[in-house]
């Protein structure tokens, strides 16, 4: 079930009065030696949070109206009478000196319509210790100090617990009004898709009790943020992934607006170790639930393996961040069959690109680069296009990864077929007339069909295990918002 927590904010006012005693009317007025207890007021200041309320719910452990509360400041234990007006509850006054406290308890009661009878009283809710579970939950959890001063005015903001009674361990506080936080709770699963059982050899993943497989249950971590703000972080590396999913729990203002960031981060191989790298946020508002199955499990798949997930994640592909790239030999074509041949360089090992030359093809066709020249690149996969920075962004990619993929539907094509098909996607297209080495459109077999066909069947392409995807060159330093290439957009294909 999604509520099974409730947070109730709690703000309190306090009033402190210092105390001057006079020895008649012909002394002089003297301090007294020791501090007077004199009455300390906890009204209720509406808080910011008390407009725009989004839900007119009772929340279940408030269907019951709280009777009293238990204060502890400092070693003395306080019982508040709590009354209410316009349903918002309120306490009585205590007395406190001035000077500092510090409040170590505070809970929240029913008397159970049996004011005169303790034993059945039920405990609604209170405020969390520091440093227990639920203090992640509220934004001060107790032991909490606050100071009396004479004649002055103390606002202080407070947050309670409504729960089961067998887990107030270590909660507490004073005087309040009460806004209500739902701690909510979604469910995830996911699966990893890989190419090479050898390549995780050595990870967490080999100790699953399957051992090793091409598909296997993920091991992944989610830090949860609320409006920012991070409030907690889940794993499930302590049960490997197998067995039962992973529970996030997080706080839901009720009376305010609450923008929640779920960032998904998987274990995967990352050069010849092993990390966990983020691949997706799930984005929400207040009690949206995350697009789930019947089930009520969010389950993922980190490549094309479950094609029912609720969310398919593209392969992860184990790349450098950076290489050098140079245009070496011969080109139009190139001797590995491309638009040209690429020697690939400074690349460590454990990647699934090596330090070699192979065939590349240009993803522009007016923009020049020039052969024998080294070039630093930062390296990318087409199937996150939206980490390209802006100039290379495009809806072209899954479908030149389509083209890459189905080059057997071509019998006798040849490498200007690609690259002129290639090229079609190009803003501006490419007008079709003879250029760089490349034939004219007309005179090509397969160009034309090429793109006609991804244009049917390539929107949404999915890379299968097994297929071809584009490795994109991007000249280092290139910022996320550069509107304009400054050399031509480079690629290869790998099997990912």
């Amino acid at each position: 079930m999604k509520n099974l927590l409730i947070f109730r904010s709690l703000a309190f006012l306090l009033l402190g009065l210092g105390i001057v005693t006079i020895f008649g009317c012909n002394k002089l007025a003297q301090p007294d030696a020791k501090k007077a207890t004199q009455e300390v007021s906890f009204t209720i200041k509406p808080g910011e949070l008390l407009s725009g309320l989004k839900s007119t719910n009772v929340l279940p452990c408030f269907e019951v109206q709280a009777d009293y509360v238990k204060v502890q400041v400092d070693d003395s234990l306080y019982k508040i009478d709590v009354f209410y007006i316009n349903n918002i509850p309120y306490t009585n006054t205590i007395k406190l000196t001035v000077g500092v406290h510090t409040v170590k308890e505070f809970t929240l009661w029913s008397d159970n319509n049996t004011p005169t009878n303790f034993t059945d009283d039920v405990l609604l809710a209170a405020t969390p210790h520091s440093g227990s579970t639920y203090a992640g939950f509220v934004v001060t959890p107790i032991n909490i100090p606050f100071t009396i001063d004479e004649f002055k005015k103390l606002e202080f903001p407070i947050e309670v617990v409504c729960y089961e009674p067998d887990h107030y361990n270590d909660f507490g506080f004073t005087y309040f009004q009460i806004n209500e936080i739902v701690v909510r709770e979604e469910t995830f699963f996911g699966d990893i898709c890989i190419k090479n059982i050898n390549d995780y050899v050595g990870s967490l993943y080999a100790q699953q009790s399957q051992g090793l497989q091409l598909d296997m249950p993920a091991i992944f971590k989610i830090e949860a943020y609320r409006n920012g703000v991070l409030t907690g972080s889940f794993n499930n590396e302590a049960w490997k992934g197998e067995g039962q999913p992973l529970k996030v729990t997080y706080g839901d203002n009720l009376h305010q607006l609450d923008a929640f960031e779920f960032k998904l981060y998987i274990l995967v191989r990352k050069g010849t170790g092993f990390s966990y790298v983020y691949f997706h946020s799930w984005l929400f508002n207040d009690d949206q639930v995350i697009p789930q199955g019947s089930d009520g499990v969010v389950d993922f798949a980190l490549g094309n393996c479950v094609p029912n997930a609720d969310l398919i994640i593209p392969p992860w592909m184990n790349l450098p961040a950076t290489c050098t790239y140079q245009i070496t030999g011969s080109y139009a074509p190139g001797a590995h069959g491309g638009y040209v041949d690429a020697t690939l360089t400074g690349i460590p090992s454990g990647y699934e690109i090596a330090n070699s030359t192979v065939a590349s093809w240009c993803a522009d066709h007016e923009t020049t680069i020039n052969a024998g020249q080294t070039y630093g690149m930062d390296v990318y996969s087409s199937m996150y296009p939206t980490l390209l920075p802006a100039f290379a962004q495009s809806a072209k990619w899954p479908k030149i990864n389509w083209i890459l993929n189905h080059l057997d539907w071509y019998p006798g094509y040849l490498w200007d077929d690609v690259q002129g098909a290639i090229w079609l996607y190009d803003t501006p297209s490419w007008n079709g007339q003879a250029h760089g080495g490349v034939r004219a459109l007309a005179s090509m077999q397969w160009a034309q069909t090429m793109y006609n066909d991804a244009q049917l069947y390539g929107s949404n392409y999915k890379v299968p295990s097994g297929g071809w995807a584009c490795i994109i060159f991007i000249p280092t330093g290139t910022l996320p918002n550069a509107p304009n290439p400054t050399i031509q957009t480079m690629f290869i294909r790998i099997d990912p």
